[in-house]
């Protein structure tokens, strides 16, 4: 497995590009927000012969599907996230108003829904979706139990995509609409903290940190 880190759009988030050897790749939150990121992004597939075939949502906040619309035009592939999330597309202007921000490239509906335990696969790449409520009622994180080789790197531990939910040394804000602190402590403490000390773990936001970095602050 390849994994490429962007960071994109005024709010800084992570986007994220696993690909095989098969030249196949999933995208994971594509949050570009201007022609320069968009090009930054597809150089990138081009560059590296890749055909997008899967597009994950960690959940639908405005500043992680800002590049759906785009992704969805360039790589013919709708984006997939947990329901209970789709309202917040309804809601993009709104969300779009509060932070000041242009709403010009609206997020189109879902091609797919994902749930707590699907599992999202593709040659050499098989990703546990974990279902964690709190920072939106749809937040999803993405388990890689056995990566195998990462970007040339043999035995590599479990990785964990988790979006917003958790941050190294912080968690996703919980006072959005639809927030939920006590779920989001909750499923933290029950479904991601119980993963495997060593699990690498790439938030939606900032550096990269481990589950037993993490777990001194629960």
């Amino acid at each position: 497995m390849e994994i490429k880190q962007f960071v994109f759009n005024p709010f800084g988030v992570n986007c994220y590009i696993l690909s095989n050897s098969k030249g196949e790749a999933i995208l994971i939150d594509p949050s570009v927000s201007n022609t320069r990121e968009q090009a930054a992004l597809t150089d990138y597939i081009k560059s590296e012969n890749l055909k997008v075939v899967r597009v994950l949502n960690t959940h639908l906040h405005l500043d992680h599907v800002l590049g759906n619309a785009f992704a969805e035009r360039t790589f013919g592939i709708k984006a997939e996230a947990h329901k209970d999330d789709t309202f917040l597309l309804d809601a993009q202007k709104e969300q779009s108003q509060m932070f000041g921000l242009p709403c010009n490239d609206l997020a189109p509906a879902l091609g797919n829904y994902l749930s707590d335990g699907d599992i999202v696969e593709i040659a050499e790449i098989r990703l546990q979706v974990i279902h964690v409520a709190g920072h939106s009622p749809g937040g999803l994180a993405f388990f890689c139990e056995n990566p195998g080789k990462v970007n040339g790197q043999d035995n590599v531990p479990p990785l964990l995509f988790p979006g917003d939910i958790i941050f190294a040394g912080s968690r996703g804000r919980s006072d959005l609409y639809g927030g939920d602190e006590f779920a989001l402590v909750s499923g933290i403490k029950s479904k991601l903290l119980t993963l495997p000390a060593e699990t690498v773990v790439f938030p939606g936001h900032g550096p990269s940190t481990t589950i037993g970095n993490e777990k001194m602050w629960y």
